[in-house]
């Protein structure tokens, strides 16, 4: 485990996220305030779970430009049908 304040951290944040896609954990610190970057499991886009729905609703509710939310909610709720379409061939 790698503990390193936010200040030194601001320089090598690349870095340290490469660390921890390779196994270390990296906590940041801020005063007593921690959070930690640890290497997560990738989501299986071929199967549908609750993890890769909450994903894909906040990519759709994230900040967007020039599309409007309806048209995201179009292109994301099409996506899923065609996904869906296909696991039951």
């Amino acid at each position: 485990m790698k503990a390193i304040s936010i200040l030194e951290a601001q320089g090598q944040l690349g870095e340290l996220i490469a660390q921890a896609c390779r196994g270390e954990t990296i906590v940041l610190t801020d005063g007593d305030r921690r959070v930690t970057l640890e290497p997560g499991v990738a989501l299986d886009l071929e199967e549908d779970s609750p993890e890769l729905e909450a994903e894909l609703l906040k990519a759709v509710n994230g900040p967007h430009a020039p599309l409007r939310e309806g048209e995201l909610r179009e292109i994301a709720d099409r996506a899923l049908r065609e996904h869906r379409a296909k696991r039951q061939q």
